[in-house]
């Protein structure tokens, strides 16, 4: 994008502060934000709530590292986790707290998002996944995992319109959301 896409500015704030305000108004214990390009200039930049900023010094080796990096600064007590991407503006906590919920009730190790039958983040992972992130590699995250056990994965409808997440991955997707008026 030739800039920081966590710094684009989005309904009047970083398109990172929109992701982190959903985590910290849910019901999520604890809030970390891992961060690895433009660390500096992005804690200048977002405010980061009660978020905890974990730095990913491995980053240019893909999302994989990111979040291994968040996992592993988890705490032992710790018994799952919820990977909210920085980049889909349309999360929000009510959308992380059904999640939680939904895999609570279901009594499976995870639950994602469902667009058009495929599973998407955010995703809750219970603490027996965690050591299948290690298997991870590259740029393959939580996507990648929650796709090939979705057996293990309560899967929560989508509600946006069309079924499809507004993720942020190029200068096309981001001129999209800024002329979409919400």
């Amino acid at each position: 994008m030739g800039e920081p896409k966590q710094l684009l500015p989005v309904h009047g704030r970083p398109l990172l502060e929109t992701a982190l305000a959903a985590a910290c108004e849910s019901q999520l214990d604890e809030v970390l934000v891992v961060l690895g390009a433009h660390a500096d200039e992005i804690r200048r930049s977002v405010r980061l709530g009660r978020a905890r900023v974990v730095i990913n010094p491995d980053y240019a080796q893909g999302m994989s590292t990111s979040l291994k990096a968040g996992i592993a600064a988890l705490g032992i007590n710790v018994a799952r986790a919820v990977v909210i991407l920085g980049d889909q503006p349309d999360v929000s906590a009510e959308i992380v707290d059904r999640l939680l919920e939904t895999q609570a009730v279901s009594g499976l190790p995870a639950a994602a998002l469902s667009f058009d039958g495929l599973l998407h983040p955010p995703a809750v992972l219970a603490r027996e996944l965690w050591s299948d992130i290690d298997a991870l590699e590259g740029d393959v995250g939580c996507r990648a995992l929650v796709r090939a056990h979705p057996e293990l994965v309560a899967a929560v409808a989508a509600d946006r319109p069309g079924g499809h997440p507004i993720d942020i991955d190029t200068r096309e997707d981001f001129e999209r959301l800024a002329a979409d008026p919400a």
